[in-house]
């Protein structure tokens, strides 16, 4: 009889240890960038050869993902890159096209916009955001770290070798016809991209975090004139926010949740590419999110892991634990993963993979 009772004891205790927590948190999408050796027009229209090769990105879904039905138009682009520029082309449905912002560096997504979010460095805080409407106006902002951080927002960061081309299938501020689409042709100088991680190279396997969004509002028109769509109250109605890779909240800001761009000196047949540790990286900064909740309801940060959801977790089908410590300047969380792998992120958004 002892002997049983041995036995039995370490198993009731295995069977009494907490499973891990499963999750399913959203990767970001990958895109695989070509280098191209064409000279472009930048006009807004796909004609150079290397736009032939580029492939597609999904079309754009709603930023909260599938709770939200799909967007009413489609959005998709195409990327490529050479030693001077970064180049975008997006094509947008729309039967309404229109805009009034003419001033640099007014806010543009008061108008139905397409707007690029570029992050050179994974590991870092600081990006780069740009908005340009269907006339053409241009807003540029330089980022420290995240709105969510209170860091400084440079609004006159400007990048004056941007080109910028519009190709309008239809007729621009016309309510008298229908339109069909409105696309964007960007050139962004490439140099103006990497002086935000300082030193940092674009070459083969160099790996940047990018987002699309387009701002979409409802419109009405009086006397001709088109303007943001009000309720019977007066009250404007909110805008729709469609991009490449979900945020999972409306809220752009969120780097961790941006695509992988993978850049290849390859000119055609991009391979496909795969972001190592990325269901770790999604964890890590699930639980940051987590801190920083608590932050805003309590004025202080957690030091007890099992606050922030435990320290046991299945994300995606990949096992990983984690733990948080106080510093003196604020927290920082660490995933570990079953190879030894970890992945550390402080209060402002620095990572340290090791």
């Amino acid at each position: 009889m002892r002997f049983c009772t041995v036995i039995l004891i370490p198993i009731l205790f295995a069977s009494l240890q907490a499973q891990p927590s499963t999750l399913q948190l959203p990767v970001p999408k990958s895109y695989t960038i070509l280098k191209t050796t064409n000279t472009f027009t930048i006009d807004g229209k796909p004609l150079e050869p290397s736009w032939h090769e580029a492939p597609w990105t999904d079309y754009f879904l709603d930023i909260e993902g599938d709770k939200n039905p799909k967007p009413y138009y489609d959005t998709r682009v195409k990327m490529l890159w050479d030693d001077e520029y970064l180049y975008f082309y997006a094509e947008m449905e729309e039967e309404h096209v229109w805009g009034n912002i003419t001033e640099r560096d007014a806010v543009i997504f008061h108008n139905n916009d397409f707007e690029v979010f570029v992050k050179p460095n994974d590991l870092q805080p600081y990006y780069g955001e740009f908005e340009v409407n269907v006339l053409g106006t241009l807003w540029e902002l330089f980022l420290a770290r995240p709105y969510r951080r209170n860091g400084p927002v440079l609004n006159h960061w400007d990048v004056n070798g941007t080109q910028i081309g519009i190709d309008v299938k239809g007729t621009v501020n016309d309510p008298a016809d229908t339109d069909t689409s409105w696309s964007v042709e960007l050139a962004i100088p490439i140099q103006a991209l990497k002086d935000i991680d300082r030193g940092s190279q674009v070459q083969e396997g160099t790996v940047w975090r990018i987002n699309f969004s387009r701002v979409q509002w409802q419109h009405q028109i009086n006397d001709g004139v088109y303007s943001r769509k009000k309720d019977e109250e007066g009250n404007r109605l909110h805008e729709n926010n469609w991009v490449w890779t979900e945020q999972s909240a409306i809220a752009m800001h969120r780097p961790e949740h941006w695509g992988y761009v993978f850049f290849t000196e390859a000119t055609s047949n991009p391979a496909p590419y795969t972001p190592p540790l990325a269901d770790e990286y999604q964890l890590l900064f699930h639980l940051y999110r987590i801190q920083m909740e608590w932050w805003a309801q309590n004025k202080s940060y957690t030091s007890d892991i099992s606050k922030l959801g435990g320290s046991d977790f299945l994300v995606n089908g990949t096992r990983a634990s984690a733990e948080v410590s106080l510093t003196r300047l604020g927290f920082e969380i660490t995933v570990s993963n079953s190879e030894g792998q970890t992945l550390t992120v402080n209060q402002d958004g620095y990572v340290l993979i090791e």
